[in-house]
């Protein structure tokens, strides 16, 4: 019993691993690796998949109508009429099944049969994935997928370092370090040592906690603890690792990568879920008429038909002793049997039809050229092909951060040295801030420059030599002045932002008749200007400037073998073609820099000149970049590389380095650097390390006799440290550092202080008594810190860019328009957030306020929510404007959407200085379509001249809210989760950080489940995969941050920004054609089947059908299905262009107001109005009618064959009226229709020997039938076009708008690139922090600490001691007091009003030198924006700038 309690006990509490044991892991009966997301599989398909599609409600109605059809007693129709449709949808539905779960065993056998290094026997052999073990010692090589949960026992890194990258995790690039167990170090890797490794791991049961584990290892008697440090995932990848060994914990299903997958849910759409319910309603009238007719029946028959017995002789079934109970069988039986005849108001062919439709859709959604990525080589790929009209209706889009709006890249972008900015390029002919994209172009000339130019047919003639390669970038022209200016030649010169100190003397510009030698010649797409550099020479000029297109006009083209004139009319067309953001701008060649990275970018060739130059201020600078830090360097193949805990500290260094300060090699007491070729070597004393709570780092370095603390971090709290006497400097940098921050970029400032060597011994002592101490040890390190990092002398300010994707704030602000709401959900710190926040502009310095929820309590997170709340009441009473502006915006009925624009597109010109034209509020007026300012233009009337309105909204304002991981927990509690979602629903924007996967699932299910709202969800790693899987729709980005997201997506895209295109075109198509399909479908069916109805007036209500019984069996599949099919398919009330240009065009979806309750009651009427007009007229014409020849027409099938052949030609004259979009197919296939029903009856009739033989033929021939046919098509398409000109009239739609715009050429130019342009965001100045730094702790304490050297401590160059053990201790000791912060930090802050720290202050009230400065001339009253560096720091906040006096 023991044996058997034992497995028991460790499933329920823990789990029990003994490497390379498989008799002692077997009793367990874990898991194996082998994984499996199929549903089905050779076997088990057909009773499966049957019994799946079954479970439809439409299916099984379909099979009971097939089983009442059997009985020859109650049917009139032949089985074969539902049985062939019936079969024809299991069978596409199966076939279709079976394709995507193929797809999946593909996928899955990719994955089971990749390769690993397993140890068996003493040996090492290569096994499949599928085949490891719980308890197998695995070896894994550099770049190699970890193919299980393993914990880590040896790597080649010296102290069992090794590290991996998790970006199919968390989409996260950089590395992360992971350290063996010391003890296991030994074991190397020596196959007999690993072999006879048998430690027994205690550990937590499987979970998807991706950053936690818990576990110990019990070894040679002595027990170790495990956690998260020591244990490598599946899914990561080992970098810069030679290899490493572990032994396998949790296989298979419970890798904490598949625990984070979830089970499949079931996806239906709304149309779906409207659709079920609108059957059901359908059953429901179809049952009430089958029990009206069957009452009818049966008193018809008890009072007239049992004297008919002789003519209508009652089935032998029937008891005809006593009428009444006669009658009363008879009308049972009718009752079912009008249930068989009336079952085409729901014919099956709906379903085939919704699945064909979805089905194509899902191809051109592939096959869709303008969502292909090149860079990958990657498609939209539709995997689902149930969901596409839902695209069409979604309400809020949870999306990730890293690697979904950004690149995890970071870029040096910016910088300010003493109080000078570089970074930007200035147009010269425009004064336009030219602003460098991502988007690059390989532009290289060959032999093509003699071919004729596509536009004006002119010859250039070929270069003499083969010109180079060069990677040019595109440029966007922005209105802002800055320190570099190109000329109409493509020159640069630099000229101050505005005149400030003699260190911002513009240079001379240069000579218009200076020679270029060295001419490189690039062929552009547009016209350009192909002009030399000198790299050689120091000049202030930009190098490949020249890529500017020249002003319109008659200009030359220059090229190496000689001019070409362009005439303006090419011209012109050329610029049409292409935007000011098409201009080409090279970048400052480094490769002077032996140590140079090809991919580094940079545009203002001052900056490199002044380091050339040997000027002070940019050595300091650089020097400080190339120092302060915790990177760790290794040269790779020859090739220096760099290894960042963070990406931020990468791009740092990396900046420095190519300006010539190269960080070559560190020990624990010692780095080395090389400075324009020559070796410094620095004498590294202390590492003040990066944490959350100090917001700063700090390097204590000496050489020769001198000593110097560099030191950088956030700039508030470095602005709380500095000197007195820096006033201008401070404020110059301030202004700096309000531009960078308005510009989205990610700041931090530098600083240093020369230090004596009394002085750091002093101190020094102080820091190894506070290390030492056994109370208070925190308190007692900060202070010490405080002491030296104070004094400071500021050195200036870097700006890096967390490059977003190409086309995020362009896609967000159409998304935005369109009237969905973006929420962000990630992992990342607060500050890193908010950071991208404004990058891709979801926050704006416009907004009122920015919320920021960090209560660590159920208590301080209410008081938080209940303060915005009061807030959000006070704004809405004061704004400019109040609720009139809304009133007169709801009375002004005159408005058009199509010319509600901007009113002056200069304001993006001004001058942050110039005076304001009134009215001030608001600054730039753009109108939104956003979801709360629908209603405002609910019965807008175009105005006839088409003029600007006068009337405009400011789409910036209001508030948005960001709220920390820990206090979003309270947020998701019962007792908060109405107050939470009341603020949230009333904020433009929602950043949640510091997220869990699990978390992300929780908030996209209580918008669901709250809201009520169609939600998408679109993330690129294992950790969004919760959260893909719950939202109603599921987008991964299919990319180089692995492919989880994408495998549990019902969409893939390559990059973000085609997000936009695949909401507003395709899923708005798709909901639009599926609608006006339904709508459709539903009069057709209606018209046809209620045809019955009338004409049980007239026959006793005995089930007699109108037409003939092989009409009614193909009438769906032949003769109407095409026609619709096409519509479904092919059908646009607009261009893709003009849907992206108009977001609003896809408001109707997020109201579902093209297919609803009230729509569908509309096409049932319809649909009985036809019917009606289509039965009677020809019945009152054929009831006693005689040809001209004297014969009587008045017989059923006559009368039968008329109305089926009107049937046919209405449907044919409705669907052309129906029809916007015409396309080839539609041609064919309406008219074809038409043709191909003639074709049909008369092959049936005369070939096959159908019962209606002659009748149609008969009745063509008398002109009756024409006159009739005519009078009733009429008579039905009448009204239709009535009421289609009187809505295209007065209540005209935006599309009817755009349509007409459109046939009178008349192009409005209201795109999202004018409402939300970069110009418009680039051009402000910011008075929140900049300050957002990615990683939590540096690798100060593995530095000083000597683990993660090559080198052992005896070999380094100072010999300070710090590899010995006592010092080792005492660092380690120093740094991991090195915790969070209290708040006797002596730090300063600024007094504000913020509604978000409940007016929080620091203890310390000392206001430092910038607490007076202003940007841009605001007072700083309400909206001075900066919070001080302890654990009370206010978090950043756009400024309110319309409250100042309001206490709020």
């Amino acid at each position: 019993m023991g044996t058997k309690t034992q497995p028991q006990l460790a499933k329920e509490n823990e789990r029990r691993i003994r490497a390379n044991d498989k008799e002692f892991n077997a009793q367990f009966k874990y898991h194996n690796n082998y994984i499996k997301t199929s549903k089905y599989s050779l076997f088990t398909f057909l009773p499966f998949n049957l019994l799946e599609q079954f479970q439809r409600l439409a299916n099984f109605y379909f099979l009971c109508l097939l089983v009442l059809q059997l009985i020859p007693a109650i049917s009139s129709l032949t089985p074969v009429t539902t049985a062939i449709p019936l079969i024809g949808v299991l069978t596409l539905t199966a076939v279709k099944d079976a394709y995507d779960d193929i797809q999946r065993h593909i996928s899955d056998s990719q994955v089971n049969n990749r390769k690993s290094k397993t140890l068996r026997n003493g040996k090492l052999v290569e096994a499949k994935w599928s085949e490891v073990q719980v308890g197998d010692v695995i070896r894994l090589d550099n770049n190699q997928f970890v193919a299980a949960d393993t914990l880590l026992l040896s790597t080649s890194e010296p102290n069992g370092l090794c590290f991996i990258e998790t970006a199919e995790l968390d989409g996260e690039t950089n590395l992360k370090a992971k350290q063996c167990l010391t003890e296991t170090i030994e074991l190397g890797d020596r196959h007999d040592l690993l072999w006879n490794f048998n430690g027994e791991i205690i550990c937590e049961r499987p979970n998807n906690l991706l950053n936690k584990f818990d576990g110990t290892l019990i070894w040679r008697g002595q027990r170790f603890a495990l956690d998260n440090e020591k244990i490598l995932l599946r899914g990561c990848v080992l970098r810069n690792t030679q290899w490493c060994y572990g032994v396998v914990v949790f296989a298979g299903v419970d890798t904490k990568l598949m625990q984070n997958s979830g089970k499949t849910q079931f996806k239906s759409t709304g149309v779906d879920r409207l659709l079920n319910f609108i059957i059901i309603g359908i059953v429901l009238f179809l049952v009430s008429i089958c029990a009206l007719f069957a009452i009818g029946c049966a008193i018809w028959e008890g009072l007239i038909g049992q004297h008919f017995q002789l003519y209508l002789p009652w089935e032998h079934i029937i008891p005809k002793d006593y009428i009444p109970t006669g009658a009363t069988v008879i009308g049972l039986l009718v009752f079912f049997s009008y249930a068989i005849v009336l079952n085409t108001v729901v014919p099956i062919s709906l379903y085939v039809s919704v699945e064909v439709i979805r089905f194509v859709q899902s191809f051109l959604i592939n096959w869709d050229e303008e969502m292909y990525y090149p860079t990958t080589n990657t498609y939209a790929k539709a995997r689902t092909t149930t969901l596409n009209e839902e695209l069409g209706q979604i309400q809020y889009i949870f999306s990730d951060k890293t690697g979904t709006l950004t690149q995890n890249i970071m870029t040096f972008n910016k910088c300010s040295i003493n109080g000078r900015s570089y970074g930007d390029v200035i147009d010269l002919r425009t004064g336009e801030l030219v602003e460098i994209t991502e988007q690059q172009t390989i532009f290289q000339n060959s032999n093509t420059n003699n071919r004729p130019s596509p536009t004006c047919g002119a010859i250039v003639a070929p270069p003499a030599a083969p010109p180079p390669i060069i990677l040019v970038h595109k440029a966007e022209v922005h209105a802002k002045k800055s320190s570099l200016l190109v000329s109409s030649s493509g020159e640069a010169q630099v000229v101050p932002e505005r005149p400030k100190s003699d260190d911002e003397r513009p240079a001379p510009p240069l000579e218009a008749g200076e020679k270029r030698p060295g001419l490189k010649h690039v062929r552009y797409s547009a016209p350009s200007r192909s002009q030399d550099e000198d790299s050689g020479r120091l000049s202030p000029r930009v190098s490949g400037s020249r890529g500017l297109s020249p002003p319109i006009g008659n200009e030359e083209r220059r090229s190496s073998g000689g001019f070409k004139r362009i005439g303006a009319g090419c011209m012109q067309r050329q610029l049409s073609r292409t935007s000011s953001c098409d201009k080409a701008l090279q970048s400052v060649d480094f490769s002077a820099n032996p140590h140079h990275e090809s991919d580094f970018r940079w545009y203002d060739r001052s900056l490199l000149d002044a380091v050339r130059s040997d000027e002070e201020h940019s050595h300091v600078f650089f020097r400080l970049l190339a120092l302060c830090h915790t990177v760790m360097a290794e040269t790779v193949d020859g090739k220096l590389e760099y290894q960042a805990q963070s990406p931020d500290e990468a791009a740092l260094v990396s900046a420095a380095r190519n300006f010539g300060f190269v960080f070559r090699t560190r020990t624990p007491n010692s780095i080395t650097i090389e400075v324009m070729g020559q070796t410094e070597e620095y004498e590294l004393l202390n590492i003040l390390d990066f944490n959350n709570v100090r917001k700063r780092m700090s390097v204590i370095l000496r050489r020769g006799d001198s000593m110097v603390l560099y030191c950088k971090g956030a700039d508030n709290v470095i602005y709380d440290r500095l000197h007195g006497g820096q006033e201008d400097l401070k404020a110059r940098t301030q202004d700096h550092l309000n531009k960078f921050a308005g510009e989205g970029l990610r700041t931090l400032a530098l600083a240093e202080r020369r230090l004596t060597e009394q002085y750091y011994n002093d101190w020094r002592s102080r820091q190894q008594e506070a290390a030492l101490s056994m109370d208070s040890r925190e308190q007692k390190l900060n202070a010490i810190y405080e002491e030296i990092e104070s004094e400071m002398q500021l050195v200036g300010v870097t700006a890096i860019e967390d490059k977003l994707q190409d086309g995020v704030p362009k896609s967000i602000a159409n998304l935005q328009n369109a009237g969905i709401k973006i929420w962000v959900l990630t992992g990342d710190k607060q500050e890193t957030a908010i950071n991208i926040g404004y990058s891709c502009q979801l926050l704006t310095d416009e907004l009122a306020d920015v919320f920021i929820v960090d209560g660590n309590s159920v208590e301080e997170v209410e008081k938080q929510l209940r303060q915005f709340k009061e807030s959000i009441k006070i704004y809405n009473r004061f704004r400019p404007g109040g609720f009139d502006a809304f009133d007169r915006l709801n009375s002004d009925s005159n408005m058009d959407p199509l010319s509600v624009t901007m009113t002056q597109t200069s304001a993006f010109m001004q001058e942050t200085n110039l005076p304001p034209t009134p009215p001030p509020p608001p600054a730039i007026s753009v109108v939104t379509f956003s979801a709360e300012c629908n209603d405002l233009f609910g019965d807008e009337k175009g105005s006839d001249d088409g003029g600007t309105a006068s009337i405009v909204v400011d789409e910036n304002t209001g508030f948005a809210l960001v709220v920390n991981g820990h206090s979003l927990v309270h947020c998701l509690s019962p007792e908060l989760e109405n107050k939470f979602l009341d603020i949230a629903s009333q904020c433009k924007a929602v950043i949640c950080c510091r997220v869990t996967p699990l978390q992300k699932a929780l908030v996209v299910e209580l918008i669901k489940r709250a809201k009520n709202a169609v939600t998408l969800a679109i993330g690129d790693g294992a950790n969004d995969v919760s959260m893909i899987k719950a939202a109603h729709i599921g987008v991964g980005i299919s990319g180089q941050e692995g492919l989880q997201a994408v495998l549990s997506s019902d969409y893939s895209i390559a990059q973000f920004r085609y997000l936009e295109r695949l909401l507003l075109v395709h899923g708005r198509w798709s909901y639009y054609r599926m609608c006006k399909f339904l709508r459709y479908f539903f009069y057709k069916n209606f018209a046809f089947t209620l045809c019955h109805c009338w004409y049980s007036l007239f026959c006793g209500f005995s089930a007699q059908t109108v037409f003939d019984p092989m009409f009614i069996s193909v009438y769906n599949l032949f003769y109407t299905s095409l026609p619709v099919l096409a519509l479904g398919v092919f059908e646009q009330d607009v261009s893709d262009k003009n849907s992206l240009e108009f977001p609003r065009l896809y408001t109707p979806g997020l109201k579902s107001e093209l297919f609803n309750i009230r729509e569908f009651i509309y096409s049932v009427l319809h649909g009985a109005f036809t019917s009606l007009v289509l039965f009677l007229i020809p019945y009152g014409v054929y009831k006693d009618g005689v040809s001209a020849n004297g014969f009587i027409v008045s017989d059923h099938m006559t009368l039968g064959a008329v109305v089926a052949t009107i049937l046919i030609v209405d449907n044919t004259a409705q669907i052309s009226l129906y029809t916007s979009y015409w396309t080839v197919v539609n041609h064919v296939t309406i008219w074809g229709s038409l043709v191909w029903y003639f074709v049909l009856d008369y092959f049936y009739n005369y070939v096959i020997g159908g019962p209606y033989v002659g009748s149609l033929t008969q009745a063509m021939k008398d002109l009756t039938f024409w006159v009739t046919m005519l009078i009733t098509v009429m008579a039905l398409v009448a009204p239709v076009l009535a009421y289609k000109f009187y809505l295209l009239d007065v209540h005209p739609s935006l599309s009817d708008k755009i349509r007409q715009k459109s046939l009178k050429k008349i192009h409005s130019r209201a795109s999202s690139d004018v409402r939300r342009t970069a110009s418009s965001r680039r051009g402000r100045r910011s008075v929140r922090s900049g300050y957002a730094f990615a990683h939590q702790e540096g690798f100060g304490r593995l530095i000083t600490s000597g683990k993660i050297m090559h080198k052992l401590p005896q070999d380094f160059a100072f010999p300070l001691g710090l590899g010995t053990k006592k010092t080792q201790v005492l660092h380690n000791n120093l740094n991991s007091a090195d915790g969070p912060n209290s708040k006797t930090n002596n730090v300063t802050g600024q007094h504000m009003v913020n509604n978000n720290t409940n007016m929080r202050q620091n203890q310390n009230q000392n206001h430092s030198s910038m607490a007076d400065i202003t940007a841009d001339g605001r007072g700083h009253g309400g909206d001075d924006g900066r919070g001080s560096g302890g654990s009370d720091d206010m978090s950043p906040r756009a400024p309110c700038q319309d409250l100042d006096t309001i206490n709020l």
